[in-house]
């Protein structure tokens, strides 16, 4: 005998982390239906994974039981939710980045539509995503957890649950991201003292993995100093929203972060150097653009 049928999903936002998503659930038998601002995005995507695409956000969840969006920030949600009226009986799960504050209206907007809402943001890049063992940040009422469980297994390799507010779900998640963004600075910027006195960074991984920081010297000195034009797994831009984002969302509760703060402002000024396509760990390379920089300002 056959299991139960796979409910069928919505996938709003074709990008990275959207693509990954249903490269995994088709491959596991789940009926999609794919949506993307850039129309094309999508219609390449389903091609190559049997989906079908729809032309609309409300095209897309009108046959759906699972809403999956995949969405870049705050006014993007709020743009895709805004053209869907009515969600009787659609279990809407918001998975990417966002403030608390736009993931409380948003819950707010989708239950006093008829809908049932779970904050699911993502802890793991697009290929960990697509082999199913993300770790997932879950908040909402659990009868509509339940409901959503179907694609939260099949995502993910452990949750952490804490609690019904979907605000709950994005603070933590973004005091993962402002953590793992600032240890990737400052590895950058040691690479970067170092190299100063001729030290290489292979001097530096070497020290680094007899320490407690040897995973960071195995998973990120050769990332971040590999050449920037190379495809990423997360945008440089999308990082500076994200220390964005954590402090406004600090600023909400009075909670100061000087610290972050002062990285976030390096990393807008790299998306202003041309650099917000880039992998988020090459900020090592405005450090490189800013010393050459001041060196020829110098021979001037």
């Amino acid at each position: 005998m056959g299991g139960l049928p796979k409910p069928r999903v919505a996938i709003l936002g074709t990008g990275r982390m959207g693509s990954a998503a249903a490269r995994r659930l088709s491959a596991l038998g789940f009926p999609l239906t794919l949506w993307n601002r850039t129309r094309e995005k999508a219609q390449a995507l389903a091609e190559e994974i049997g989906a079908a695409v729809a032309r609309s956000p409300v095209e897309a969840v009108s046959q759906a039981e699972i809403a999956a969006a995949y969405l870049a920030d705050d006014d993007a949600l709020f743009s895709v939710l805004a053209g869907i009226r009515r969600m009787d009986g659609l279990v809407f799960v918001n998975m990417g980045t966002n403030t608390p504050r736009a993931v409380s209206n948003a819950k707010n907007y989708v239950t006093g539509n008829g809908g049932c809402y779970v904050e699911a943001p993502i802890v793991a890049g697009p290929r960990v995503l697509q082999r199913g063992e993300a770790v997932l940040i879950v908040a909402g009422e659990k009868t509509c957890i339940a409901q959503a469980s179907p694609l939260l297994e099949a995502l993910s390799s452990h949750t952490v649950y804490v609690g019904e507010e979907p605000e709950r779900a994005q603070a933590l998640k973004l005091s993962f991201n402002l953590l793992l963004i600032t240890t990737v600075n400052s590895l950058s910027e040691a690479l970067a003292l170092a190299e100063s006195y001729g030290i290489g960074k292979d001097v530096v991984k070497e020290l680094l993995s007899h320490t407690v920081f040897r995973g960071i010297a195995e998973k990120y000195v050769d990332r971040a100093t590999s050449d920037p034009a190379k495809p990423a797994s997360f945008p440089l831009r999308l990082a500076a929203k994200d220390l964005y984002y954590a402090v406004s969302s600090a600023f909400d509760r009075g909670l100061p972060l000087e610290g972050v703060a002062t990285v976030m402002e390096k990393y807008l000024r790299a998306v202003r150097e041309g650099l917000g396509e880039a992998d988020y760990t090459r900020i090592y390379w405005l450090d490189r653009k800013e010393k050459e920089a001041q060196e020829t300002s110098k021979q001037g």
